[in-house]
């Protein structure tokens, strides 16, 4: 993510981007059941992953046990069925 965000956009924008999603993460640290379930993952039912928004991003994760497992941290602008699916794929 650090690499494709320096290549594409500069290190102000990762400086940014990264600042974002340390606050990101101290805020779910604090209170981890505060983000909502994907729309994308309500098929799945009793799986406990939840979703918050960080700057442009989104970050994906779960809560097991009283730790936080974080999955995905991807563009806002991208489809997260296809991101999910590919990776399927690709762990196959």
């Amino acid at each position: 993510m650090r690499r494709s965000i320096l290549k594409s956009f500069g290190a102000e924008t990762w400086k940014q981007t990264s600042a974002q999603l340390a606050v990101t993460f101290e805020n779910l640290r604090q209170l981890p059941q505060s983000g909502y379930m994907p729309a994308e993952l309500s098929d799945f039912g009793g799986l406990n992953f939840r979703e918050a928004l960080s700057g442009q991003n989104r970050v994906i994760y779960e809560v097991r046990d009283g730790t936080i497992y974080i999955h995905v941290v991807t563009d806002t602008r991208r489809d997260l069925r296809t991101l999910l699916q590919k990776r399927l794929l690709r762990s196959r």
